[in-house]
């Protein structure tokens, strides 16, 4: 069915897929074409260019064109459309107006009333000269005010460091054509805004149209199309990101952002992609970097980043939608976003709820009186989620700019931890505060993360003792940076250096002391710079963090990182790129006092703290291949190695049967901790990506990339980490039709899987690698979308994710220890205003 739909659209008339891509291919031909002075052309592929994608500096183009045309009451509406848009510009354009209606000197008036007074010869030719200054004056207010755009895309790149614009970001008048209006920006490879093709690092970006024509509710599936990253659903809630490798449940190695801010939870080294305060729709694009990130952002960035960039506010429209389907999906979500005077705002908040994959425990065991359960057993909900967050932005003046943020969510779902703790249950809290300071270059930014609940085990005996487990979390970050733009010669540099300051604050009832009588504080200081030269075509990289962490030594903390970029042509590079990165250990890894159960009831080991773990540290070779030399495709290819060591997992168990603990409700068995293994792993791979948007109405996708991953055993042959696949593969394709209907359709393919999860053996107590196959897995991804009404703001849609697993009664599995993957089928009612 889904085959002979698609094969009817393609017959179809159809506009571009990513509206954006259309509109900088007829803005191009806008800017060639008035360079060649065909200024009714020009007129023409502006206007394309503003439908498809609405950008002030289309507005002024168009005007500017009219103007040079002759047609003067054109450009006065279109100016005047620009002064409405960039109103902190009204000013400088007024006498580009004024000049515009002004009569002719032929056609102004001869007779005055009685009483007039009539200019002379000599007073007619001062009034000219004055016009003539006021518009050099204008010139002069442009230049000035573009001068600043310029200082201010700089200050802007430090907080997208962070991720998003700085506030009052505008595009300035001139006296020519302005040409930027759809250049491609990225911020999350090196702290600063700059070209894709000036990146040192290799980079996917993921866009809001791309988000919105998947019509997918769930960041995690959004980043499943990505080349290189690695997603693994455990359960309606907890999801997975790895990138490039060393997969596992409870991840710890991708250090995921929201407009800089860091989502990191201490205790546990991860981040909850579900727990997120920001709706889909907040997000104007999410930049992937895979590869090392520590020389810029520190610990845990240590196969890649993921920054997710939220619209500015006062950017983006409100909105508000409904999707509803199975299993047991409801999602309800609303935004509002505008201006008044000098301050912007944005605003959203939602409630999701999702069904279980499947049922993890049998109810008739729950039936059993002596036991009891995280959740009634009536509770279907996999995950269970309210958001809210705010944003407010304020211009003080053409120096300061101020924002404040804020978001909140309430969670509840299923949790699989590391180790071999079996599956829980987890009530929590998240919340943060946030507040960014711009003064020119200068970008200060203070956060406040805190995470608090409760979780333990799905079932446990209501007479033993009670491991359910209390948890508080907070966190403190403040970062300063200033970046720096100069020229020495001919070499040009972009330098931006910064440092600053973090605590963790932790309680929880599984560290040693418990949760009433424990609270670790650790205090944490961060120093980096990353310089970025160009002569001509060529280009280098230097990057260097220091982190002072106060259970590491600091020579385990450096991370450098070091790229040379050659520009082949004008929108084509070839970049080389060594790294390094690390991940320090996290609060369960460095302060743990747990008793783990075994399968003999009043039998425990006792997990203890190890406060002299070394860092897991990456070191990354990459050779990388980018090229946009038209406006019709985008292309990369990248080869690189990643040689890991120091890897942290639990220790094999040390016999001490000791007299029985009235505390603890048993026999201790012995005792185990967390430790660095000595194997060392060997990885190396190729990525291939390209986007091809050929004509208006068709964006094509596909992506490649082939991963071997070895573990070395001194004195012994390697062996294959098959727990992340050797191939994966991602394809789509997407339309959106004259008829203002949309349909997308794409598929996501990985490799069978071979995983060796450490398990204990009662025979020797040791924890001994058991293999654990997973099939292959075919994703295929469908949805219909239309828009009834000619302006487009109202839609209503149909999407079937993972198809092929709607109607089976057994999902797939993403890991050994997962809920079996199920596919989704729903539909959505948006209204955009």
């Amino acid at each position: 069915m889904w085959t002979a739909l698609l094969s009817s659209w393609l017959l179809m008339s159809v506009a571009h897929a990513d509206p954006k891509d259309d509109a900088r291919r007829h803005f191009a031909a806008g800017l060639q074409a008035a360079s060649d002075q065909n200024y009714a052309e020009a007129i023409q592929q502006f206007l394309a260019a503003q439908r498809a994608f609405p950008h002030p500096s289309t507005v002024y183009n168009i005007a500017k064109a009219y103007a040079d045309s002759g047609d003067n009451d054109k450009a006065v509406e279109y100016y005047q459309r620009y002064q409405q848009l960039v109103p902190e510009q009204a000013d400088a354009i007024a006498p580009i107006i004024a000049a515009l209606t002004a009569p002719p000197p032929e056609e102004r008036p001869t007779e005055f009333a009685a009483g007039a007074t009539i200019a002379s010869t000599k007073e007619l030719e001062q009034l000219r000269e004055l016009a003539k200054e006021m518009q050099a004056l204008a010139d002069l207010i442009a230049e000035n005010a573009e001068t600043a755009q310029s200082e201010a895309a700089v200050d802007g790149g430090s907080d997208t460091a962070g991720g998003g614009e700085p506030p009052a970001t505008q595009v300035t008048p001139q006296t020519d054509f302005l040409e930027q209006a759809y250049e491609r920006v990225v911020v999350t490879a090196s702290r600063v805004g700059q070209d894709p093709l000036d990146s040192p690092s290799t980079i996917s970006v993921v866009t809001a149209e791309d988000i919105r024509l998947s019509g997918l509710t769930q960041i995690a599936d959004i980043l499943r199309s990505v080349v290189g990253v690695d997603v693994m659903a455990m359960n309606a809630y907890q999801t997975d990101i790895s990138i490039r490798g060393f997969n596992n449940k409870i991840n710890n190695k991708v250090l995921i952002l929201i407009d800089g801010r860091s989502t990191y939870l201490d205790f546990l080294g991860t981040s909850f992609l579900s727990s997120f305060p920001i709706q889909i729709e907040d997000i104007e694009r999410i930049e992937i970097i895979r590869g090392p990130g520590s020389s810029v952002y520190g610990a845990n960035a240590v196969t890649g980043v993921i920054n997710i960039i939220t619209f500015a506010p006062g950017e983006g429209t409100n909105n508000f939608r409904v999707d509803y389907g199975r299993p047991g999906m409801l999602r309800v979500a609303g935004s509002t976003t505008g201006r008044m005077g000098r301050s912007a705002y944005r605003f959203s908040a939602g409630l999701e709820q999702t069904g279980r994959f499947a049922q993890p425990y049998d109810l008739t065991v729950i039936d059993n009186p002596s036991l009891e359960s995280f959740f009634e057993p009536s509770n279907r909900l996999g995950a269970n989620i309210l958001r809210i967050n705010g944003r407010i932005d304020t211009t003080v003046n053409e120096l300061v700019n101020l924002s404040v943020s804020g978001g909140f969510t309430q969670n509840s779902g299923d949790l699989n931890p590391a180790g071999s703790l079996p599956l829980y249950g987890f009530d929590f809290e998240s919340s943060h505060i946030r507040g960014d300071v711009f003064v020119g270059r200068f970008h200060a930014r203070a956060f406040w993360n805190r995470n608090e609940g409760i979780t333990g085990p799905f079932t446990q005996y209501k007479e033993g003792r009670d491991l359910n487990a209390d948890f508080d979390n907070d966190v403190i970050d403040v970062e300063v940076e200033a970046p720096l733009e100069f020229t020495t010669g001919t070499v040009e540099h972009t330098l931006n250096v910064g440092g600053g300051y973090r605590q963790k604050r932790i309680a929880f009832t599984y560290l040693e002391g418990g949760f009433e009588d424990n609270t670790y504080i650790e205090n944490h200081f961060k120093a980096f710079l990353n310089e970025q030269i160009a002569i001509g075509r060529f280009g280098a990289v230097a990057s260097l963090r220091f982190d002072v962490h106060p259970l590491l030594d600091l020579d385990d903390t450096i991370s450098p990182r070091g790229a040379v970029i050659y520009r082949l042509f004008d929108r084509t590079t070839i970049r080389a790129t060594v790294g390094q990165a690390f991940r320090a250990p996290n609060a369960l890894e460095s302060y743990l006092g747990l008793n783990l159960p075994t399968p003999v009831d009043a039998l425990f080991i006792r997990d203890v703290e190890n406060r002299n773990l070394r860092p897991e540290r990456i070191t990354t070779a990459e050779l990388g291949f980018h090229d946009e030399s038209t406006l019709y495709h985008q292309a990369d290819v990248t080869l690189y190695a990643n040689w890991l060591s120091d890897l942290i997992n639990l220790d094999n168990v040390t016999p001490s049967l000791l007299p029985f603990e009235p505390a603890a409700e048993g026999f201790r068995l012995g005792q185990t901790g967390f430790i660095n293994l000595a194997p060392r792993y060997f990885g190396y791979g190729a990525e291939a990506d390209l986007s091809l948007f050929p004509v208006d109405g068709l964006d094509i996708f596909a992506n490649a990339n082939l991963l071997r991953i070895v573990e070395l055993n001194e004195g012994q042959d390697p062996i294959r980490d098959g727990s992340t696949s050797t191939l994966k593969l991602n394809a789509g394709v997407a339309y959106r039709t004259k008829q203002r209907t949309d349909l997308s359709l794409s598929f996501n393919y990985v490799s069978p899987q071979t995983w060796r999860p450490r398990e204990l053996d009662p025979a020797t107590l040791e924890f001994l690698p058991v293999e654990r196959q997973i099939e292959a897995r075919f994703l295929l991804n469908a949805r219909v979308a239309v828009r009834p009404f000619e302006n487009e703001d109202f839609e209503v849609a149909a999407t079937a994710w993972n198809l092929l697993s709607i109607d089976r009664d057994q999902g797939q599995l993403e890991h050994p220890e997962a809920q079996p993957l199920l596919g989704r089928l729903y539909g959505t009612v948006a209204y955009r205003f």
